[in-house]
């Protein structure tokens, strides 16, 4: 049993084996038509984004477990959805090779990835820079700026960070999937060179379409998105390609983000 498992493992991308994918095209649209969805919920001015989403003056000053439950909740439908798309397309034996055994190994590449993604996210922002905007936007969320408060609100924050995040990064990886399926059907791998053309492809496509999701009346700058956002998904795809576990690059990026926010906090008060 062991053995099987092994092997399963060293399958790459881990949803499906490379010789014989279990994903269909029909599989595949519900997971995407889901997440662009999501996208329409959470990232666009609308009624219930407006509502997951408290001005700087009401989260810093509300005192109200509510908003708390509110704001968390709004980290837990979104993560909900993603989860929910990838189950209505591939059931269980979906969701368990995208989140297959820990090893010991991925504790390392955990850290390693994590530094190398917030590596290239200071990369990315150094050349977003020299993006030309035609409007000057705030990028600084109430989340962002309140959570530097007190504890409660860092602790707040974090609860609704998480499963945002992991959420965020598991749309990443599926399309990835997807990309990476698609590209493989599309481009023939008659030769090394043509592999790697696709997987360079693929690599590229996943970032821009990263970028997209991120971007929002927030952080409306598609550009300077692609250069901050889609830089932080090569890595985050590096480490889910080599340990084929999306919770290496969840864990990595998450875990230092929150430690650096905390140690600001603590410094400061």
């Amino acid at each position: 049993m062991m053995k099987e498992q092994s092997t399963k493992r060293r399958l790459w991308p881990s949803l499906f084996s490379e010789d014989q994918p279990i994903a269909t095209i029909n599989e595949w649209i519900k997971v995407l038509a889901t997440i662009w969805l999501i996208y329409l919920l959470f990232n666009t001015k609308n009624p219930l984004s407006i509502y997951f989403t408290p001005s700087v003056t009401e989260f810093r000053m509300h005192g109200s477990l509510g908003l708390d439950l509110r704001l968390i909740g709004a980290g837990l439908l979104f993560l909900g959805l993603v989860l929910a798309s990838a189950w209505w397309a591939f059931g269980k034996a979906g969701i368990v090779k995208l989140f297959p055994r820990w090893r010991v190994r991925d504790g390392f590449m955990t850290f390693g990835y994590g530094l190398l993604t917030w590596l290239f996210f200071f990369v990315g922002n150094f050349f977003a820079d020299f993006v030309h905007a035609k409007y000057f936007v705030n990028t600084d969320s109430a989340l962002d700026l309140g959570q530097f408060d007190s504890w409660s609100n860092y602790w707040v924050v974090t609860a609704r960070y998480v499963p945002m995040m992991i959420g965020q990064i598991l749309a990443l990886i599926l399309i990835f999937l997807a990309l990476y399926q698609i590209g493989r059907h599309i481009i023939p791998q008659t030769s090394r060179f043509l592999r790697g053309l696709t997987t360079f492809l693929i690599y590229v496509v996943a970032a821009v379409a990263y970028a997209g999701i991120m971007t929002t009346p927030l952080n409306p700058n598609f550009a300077q998105n692609v250069w901050i956002n889609g830089m932080m998904a090569i890595p985050m795809l590096w480490a889910y390609r080599r340990t084929r576990n999306v919770f290496v690059p969840m864990i990595g990026v998450i875990v230092l983000e929150r430690a650096a926010i905390a140690l600001v906090l603590l410094f400061s008060m």
